[in-house]
């Protein structure tokens, strides 16, 4: 019995962690569509680059980065005019960080009702997937203990 509940929760994890949108044909009430682990459709799959940044996070990037840059020439050279202004588009970047939450007005995403229930939608970022994974493995691990007397 155990062992049918845990295949129940890792699949609905896997669901869960699936972002694309589905095509086909809507499935009818009732029916239950199961997903095979090992068929895999190479027309299905976007190529689409694996890292995705908001812009505050384009902002710490390019801050680091102007920052490590203006510094390794101040070292290499004399400080001129060029460290300078490396070091100001660091520091413009650096506040922009920090008034991020006050510029850029980030849009939740908007809940939806269906009847007596709000679903809000799940806010994804960069660790959910490693996440998704931590938690399936402590769910195994705590059937695992259970099921041995």
């Amino acid at each position: 019995m155990p062992n049918r509940y845990e295949r129940e929760i890792e699949e609905i994890l896997r669901n869960l962690e699936q972002t694309e949108p589905k095509t086909g044909r809507a499935p009818k009430s009732g029916d239950r569509q199961r997903r095979k682990q090992n068929v895999r459709r190479p027309g299905n799959r976007r190529a689409t680059s694996p890292l995705h940044l908001s812009i505050t996070d384009w902002f710490l990037v390019t801050a680091v980065i102007t920052a490590l840059v203006a510094g390794g020439y101040a070292y290499m050279q004399e400080p001129s005019l060029v460290t300078g202004i490396l070091a100001s588009v660091s520091l413009i970047c650096l506040i922009l960080v920090a008034l991020s939450h006050f510029v850029f007005n980030r849009s939740r995403p908007q809940a939806t009702r269906y009847g007596n229930v709000t679903i809000t939608p799940l806010r994804r970022n960069i660790f959910s997937s490693i996440k998704t994974q931590w938690n399936l493995f402590m769910l195994k691990m705590r059937y695992r203990r259970r099921s041995k007397p």
